[in-house]
């Protein structure tokens, strides 16, 4: 079975979290939210409320939109985060295990070969595995829950045995009647430094290879 999806975990009510991700993301406006059962519904939900505005197309007065999922499981409040990138944040990872203790992060991609974990306690990162295209890196000692996986790989079936471990379900076994809130949030960040920036160095770039070429191409 394929998998791809990103999550964030931390011990705490999902009321918590959803709290806890305002602060973190200060400039994420929070726009619509749904209360909504299952991952079907919650697919659908999100597909209807985000909103996607190309680098091209930004601007202060257009952005886009972005929508999360957010549940309980057991002791866990689960944020499910369809871009894999609030939940990768090491920043607010450390800012929640300061809050709540201790914060997980689980990403794989099957499209991409990629699998990743990292683990956070009181604001430091304590442990890391990653693996991509089947090279296995990690960062601090093994965890107690990792005592089913092998040292040398860490993949879907390691990622579903650490889930387990941590008594955390993935998305897709997920029970169609699950209690799931949808969120969608404004990015208000302001790129235009970001996009300043990419606009001089494709300048440059073009000024490199002669005046009048594109940088792009080379003859």
């Amino acid at each position: 079975m394929g998998m791809n999806f990103s999550l964030l975990a931390v011990k705490a009510d999902v009321a918590q979290l959803v709290d806890a991700f305002g602060h973190a993301f200060p400039t994420d406006e929070p726009a619509a939210h749904a209360d909504v059962s299952g991952m079907d519904a919650l697919w659908k939900w999100m597909d209807a409320n985000k909103r996607f505005v190309s680098s091209k197309d930004w601007s202060l007065a257009n952005p886009g939109i972005d929508t999360y999922g957010f549940w309980q499981d057991g002791a866990w409040a689960v944020l499910f985060d369809p871009g894999s990138v609030r939940s990768v944040d090491g920043d607010a990872l450390a800012a929640f295990s300061q809050r709540f203790g201790l914060a997980l992060s689980f990403t794989i991609g099957t499209a991409g070969g990629v699998a990743f974990f990292s683990a956070y306690e009181g604001g430091v990162r304590i442990r890391h595995l990653s693996s991509m295209d089947g090279e296995v890196e990690s960062e601090g000692r093994r965890l107690p829950e990792e005592r089913r996986l092998r040292p040398d790989a860490f993949y879907m079936e390691e990622m579903e045995r650490l889930l387990a471990a941590f008594g955390i379900r993935p998305p897709y076994d997920l029970p169609d009647d699950a209690p799931v809130q949808g969120r969608a949030y404004i990015d208000r960040t302001d790129y235009t430094p970001a996009r300043r920036g990419r606009k001089e160095q494709a300048k440059a770039a073009e000024a490199a290879n002669g005046a009048g070429r594109p940088w792009w191409r080379f003859w």
